[in-house]
């Protein structure tokens, strides 16, 4: 009767053993093996064997969210969030019930009762529970090393840490839960653990980094092993914890959340801005920029690279210009699979190398490769990418302008061959597509836009050919959808743009196409240079700070030089002296840098929430072209308007938005867990 009672109470925050050593919790699989042998294991053969002990922590390692993918459904890879569709940067078609599920995010409807498919609560703290059993005994298994079994450990702590972090990032304070199981004696009262404060939850993690960090080795030797944690994949969350704790929402400016407090009456997000928090983002940053100062990746330059219109003093050899790159495939062939092994790229710092990206830029593609065109841009995201020259559009020079009419008369071509790696600019293609900087081109899909597709024949595409043309009539339009199953009629790029970052020139989904393996990138050295320039930025001018033993400053100098190295591989001039001076000035330059060099890569989402923009920019109506217009009405197609193909084209945001709410089965388990304030 006791064993029942637990096993109905009980969340994923205790883990019950037998003495014998068999685990107590039925719907567990700890080793990949066949399931008759499964029945008879105890963790004292597992941890007695090395091959046992390799794919149990193979097992925790499965726990680990996979960022090059944000379907976020069940499907059969659960280890995915939906961050971009449902952050402003992208719009998503989708709003059924079972999955894809996304639009009830954004129009604020999500429960507590009902989470439809994002609910990984449970999930992340089963692989809590797995990374401190495997913590507790690797030390079993005599037949292997010490040094071995000490990397394994670290391996598990730094698993650990990032399944923390990443109920963090959904739920904000979560319970910590003991790293020794509990017994079968354990009082029920001990089991019912409440939230952490922040702070608390952010020195613990960071705490379980710095000690994987000693752990774990400097590099991995070979390709087999590329997706498990190095001490610079440690350093790289740590950088992102650090920066996120320092942000207004955690450090001071959380008035909103006032009467959200523990049962000692403590605040659960810090009330009182401390800027030594900015200092230790700081200098957690500075520390992995100091050991990969420059650590970009690129690709040489190509006979039809542009020559970027930058000042004669930036056009010297990256990193110290814009010279010797091609800027296009530095920035892309990240993301689309043509740098094949992630151990050839040394901006990765930690990878899902078996990632669902490859199947999921289906829904980034357009209907004549049979993509599925489920999640698009707004145009508010088109319209925040930089001239060639750096310009903003609403101010663009005389020698690249930005043409609100007219289109283009003539193909071009650049940074590789126009039917496989290069990038084309079609004849009749709009002209404000025209001038625009490199990532542009790498990340935005818009009409006329040419997919090389090379493994599937132009004669097996149809109407359209290779080109994507999102025309009401066009074979990627809404009229072609409306032709599809029922379950397919809404797929089509509903504000006239896709995402072409994820896409490979060779990607086809037509029945004699195939597509490039990808990774997901989770974390890049450009990433940890902007949150260097952020930290900075904040710190009071000519005051020194000293965290541990590294000191830090509003070192003018090194922001510029961090800053330009992003700007500099993309093509674009860096920023001045005179914008370094100015904080205002830093602060927009770096959100809007964040924004483009990192679209559609998961970080929107929390920028705006950590800085306290989400009101302002989730509450914006969804704009883009005009995708009922046929082929006949081409300037009705360009027209800008309010997104409508769709009566849930809309976000909207709340405080209770924050954060997501706890699964009200969970508080039914437990309850001492605090709900966020508007659940």
């Amino acid at each position: 009767m006791i064993q029942k009672t637990l096993k109905k109470i009980l969340t994923p925050f205790a883990v019950i053993t037998f003495a014998t050593g068999t685990i107590f919790y039925p719907s567990c699989n700890y080793l990949d093996i066949e399931p008759y042998i499964t029945d008879m294991f105890t963790l004292d053969t597992i941890f007695a064997k090395q091959e046992y002990v390799q794919a149990y922590l193979n097992n925790v390692y499965s726990y680990l969210i996979d960022n090059g993918s944000f379907r976020g459904n069940p499907g059969n890879n659960n280890r995915t969030m939906p961050w971009t569709p449902i952050s402003d940067e992208c719009v998503s078609g989708y709003k059924r019930m079972n999955y894809h599920s996304y639009a009830v995010w954004c129009n604020n409807e999500l429960t507590p009762e009902n989470f439809y498919s994002f609910d990984r609560w449970s999930t992340y703290y089963q692989g809590i529970r797995k990374a401190n059993t495997f913590i507790m005994r690797v030390n079993e298994c005599q037949e292997t090393s010490a040094l071995r079994r000490m990397e394994w450990t670290g391996e598990a702590i730094f698993v650990k840490a990032l399944c923390y972090f990443e109920l963090m990032l959904a739920w904000g304070p979560v319970p910590i839960v003991p790293e020794t199981p509990s017994g079968l004696d354990t009082p029920l009262d001990e089991l019912m653990l409440e939230r952490s404060t922040w702070d608390e939850c952010s020195d613990y993690v960071e705490a379980l980094l710095r000690r994987s960090i000693e752990l774990l080795p400097e590099t991995r030797l070979d390709n087999s092993e590329i997706g498990k944690a190095t001490k610079n994949a440690a350093r790289a969350v740590l950088s992102r914890l650090t920066l996120y704790t320092a942000s207004p929402l955690f450090n001071g400016q959380n008035a909103e959340f006032a009467g959200f407090k523990n049962n000692n009456n403590v605040p659960y997000l810090n009330p009182e801005r401390s800027i030594e928090k900015w200092a230790k983002a700081a200098a957690v940053a500075k520390e992995l920029v100091d050991l990969k100062p420059n650590d970009l990746y690129t690709v040489a330059a190509m006979p039809n690279t542009p020559k970027p219109p930058v000042p004669a003093d930036e056009q010297a050899n990256f990193p110290y210009g814009v010279g010797g790159i091609d800027h296009y495939h530095s920035y892309k062939d990240m993301f689309d699979g043509e740098c094949v092994q992630a151990s050839t790229n040394s901006e990765l710092l930690f990878t899902k190398q078996r990632s669902d990206l490859t199947d999921y830029g289906r829904y980034m593609d357009p209907g004549m490769i049979e993509g599925w065109s489920g999640m698009f841009f707004p145009q508010r995201m088109v319209d925040a990418y930089y001239m060639a020259d750096g310009k903003d559009i609403e101010q663009a020079s005389n020698e690249y302008p930005y043409e609100r009419t007219g289109y283009t008369d003539r193909d071009s071509t650049f940074s590789g061959d126009r039917y496989t790696n290069g990038f084309t600019l079609l004849t009749n293609t709009r002209k404000w597509y025209v001038n625009r900087e490199i990532r542009f081109y790498a990340t935005v899909a818009f009409h006329n836009s040419y997919y090389p597709s090379t493994s599937s024949q132009e004669t097996s595409i149809g109407a359209d050919g290779k080109v994507a043309k999102y025309f009401s009539n066009s074979v990627s339009g809404k009229e072609a959808a409306a032709q599809r199953s029922s379950t397919l009629g809404e797929e089509y790029p509903m504000t006239g743009y896709l995402c072409r970052k994820f896409n490979h020139y060779e990607d086809s989904w037509l029945s004699n196409g195939r597509r490039k393996l990808k990774y997901g990138v989770n974390y890049r050295m450009a990433e940890v240079y902007l949150n260097y320039v952020e930290a900075m930025n904040e710190l009071e001018p000519g005051k020194t700070y000293t965290v541990g033993s590294v000191t830090v400053f509003r070192d003018e100098a090194e922001m510029k030089r961090c800053f330009n190295l992003i700007r500099h591989r993309a093509g674009l001039p860096g920023i001045t002296n005179a914008d370094v001076a100015d904080y205002e000035t830093m602060k927009k330059l770096i959100e809007r840098e964040r924004l483009i060099e990192m679209m559609w890569e998961g970080r929107r989402y929390f920028d705006v929430r950590r800085n306290k923009t989400a009101i302002v920019y989730e509450n914006e109506p969804v704009m883009g072209l005009d995708v009922s217009a046929r082929t006949t009405e081409p300037e009705k197609f360009f027209t800008i308007i309010k997104a409508r193909e769709r009566n849930y084209l809309y976000k909207v945001f709340t405080t209770r938005q924050t954060f997501w709410p706890v699964p009200k089965h969970e508080v039914d388990k437990n309850y001492n867990i605090d709900q966020i304030p508007g659940y």
